[in-house]
């Protein structure tokens, strides 16, 4: 009866002392014992269920992606590499030397989530030649996109582009200063800038100067005063704080956001090239712009992903930037802020969503609907039709990374050099995190 006592009372049974022993079961243990050996597969099916998912990296109730989310993704990426000046005025280009091989992948992801485009071709295909295949591309176009030529006209009535070139940086004269005028960097972008192009003015503003930009567009009521308090903050004005210094009202919004309203501002009032401090440069602008008398914009895309919000060159008094200003303007008054400062996706809108979609809008298109279309791939089809039938009115070029943009190729600039040296002696940081900390410290 052994067996039997066994199977109902006991968990055991031992040899102790030259005896048998049968130890009794606790029930307890062995209810916590079976709980936990259904845990365990619960857990066990759930890894299985996510390595599965992870392979096919595709979840069945996966929200459809809109244009806009796309641009933010593409720009969310290198969030944290932008730093002070950099902005959603991200084009996309990361500066670091070995940061776009590292970044390929994903941006073959971000290409590949928008829209239908063809992984392989068919045999016929693959025997045309090139300006064939770029007929078939734009005949079979599903979003009907062509450029605007009553905009293209509008341009060309403009004056030509000024020579001048504006850069953000929080010490105007960085370039000019031990130790950073030593930085490889330095020598190869705002130095090289100012020695290939001695006939073009350049300006590097810093914070003082940037809202000096947006009070004076308040003063010519490009922007409402509503509007330059909540951007440069707004004091009292009484002398009534310690020292006899004004009581701060409120505080002024982050220089991110600053910085994306003073660039379509300058591009609008005076024109010119507006250019990212981590911008490399190794072309003269005669290279770059070889009609001056005809050229009136440049529109170059960050690997035809999106229009570069980091690199932008307009004719004075360009609307397709005012429209710009005024919708920046009613999203930022309705915005909702914490000292100051709106969360991180609201600085995305206000920076590279708002500047494609008004670029894909107004030279391409006749309503946003048009664009909500449109696969990742339409904007090579785009920059194509600048470069076919502006009459090089508009310039572009496909941007890959530091040594291959519209500023540079890499037969001028053979490597490319990083900004971290510059950067760290300025005590530069990632806009996002600072950003993403005043919003979660409740």
């Amino acid at each position: 009866n052994i067996s039997s006592f066994y199977n109902k009372k006991c968990t055991m049974v031992s040899f102790e002392n030259g005896k048998f022993i049968l130890r009794k079961r606790d029930e307890r243990l062995h209810i916590r014992s079976r709980r936990s050996e259904r845990l365990r597969r619960i857990l066990a099916i759930a890894l299985a269920v996510s390595f599965c998912y992870f392979i096919n990296r595709r979840s069945v109730i996966q929200p459809e992606t809109t244009t806009d989310d796309l641009l933010l993704l593409r720009t969310a990426r290198h969030a944290d590499v932008k730093s002070h000046y950099g902005s959603s005025g991200v084009g996309g280009i990361s500066f670091h030397s070995s940061s776009r091989d590292s970044n390929e992948d994903s941006d073959d992801q971000v290409r590949n989530a928008v829209g239908p485009q063809s992984q392989s071709q068919s045999h016929d295909e693959k025997k045309k030649s090139p300006d064939q295949v770029k007929e078939v591309e734009r005949s079979s176009n599903k979003c009907n996109i062509s450029l605007n030529k009553n905009y293209l006209k509008y341009l060309s009535s403009l004056e030509p582009i000024p020579q001048k070139v504006h850069i953000f940086f929080p010490d105007k004269n960085y370039w000019n200063k031990e130790p950073s005028k030593s930085f490889p960097f330095v020598e190869h972008s705002i130095l090289s800038l100012k020695k290939l192009n001695p006939d073009w003015n350049v300006t590097v503003y810093d914070d003082a100067m940037i809202d000096d930009v947006i009070r004076n567009a308040a003063h010519l009521n490009l922007i409402s005063r509503e509007e330059r308090d909540i951007l440069v903050g707004k004091k009292d004005g009484g002398g009534g704080g310690s020292g006899g210094n004004d009581v701060v009202v409120h505080k002024g919004a982050h220089v991110v956001e600053r910085s994306d309203i003073a660039r379509l501002l300058l591009m609008y009032t005076e024109g010119g090239l507006y250019l990212d401090s981590d911008r490399l440069v190794s072309k003269s602008m005669e290279d770059v712009i070889p009609r001056p008398s005809a050229t009136r914009m440049c529109l170059p895309t960050f690997n035809d992903v999106n229009f570069c919000q980091d690199l932008i060159c307009s004719s004075r008094g360009n609307d397709l930037f005012l429209d710009m200003i005024k919708e920046a303007s009613k999203i930022r008054v309705a915005a909702k802020r914490r000292n100051g400062w709106i969360k991180a996706g609201g600085l995305y809108d206000l920076g590279p969503v708002l500047y494609n979609r008004h670029i894909l809008i107004r030279v391409f298109g006749e309503d946003e609907k048009t664009f909500d279309k449109c696969g990742n791939d339409d904007f090579s089809l785009a920059r194509d039709m600048i470069v076919t039938d502006s009459d090089e009115v508009i310039i572009t070029a496909k941007e890959t990374r530091c040594n291959d943009a519209l500023l540079t190729d890499q037969a001028s600039l053979p490597k490319c050099y990083g900004r971290e040296d510059l950067y760290d002696a300025y005590g530069m940081k990632s806009w996002a995190v600072e950003v993403n900390a005043i919003w979660e410290n409740k």
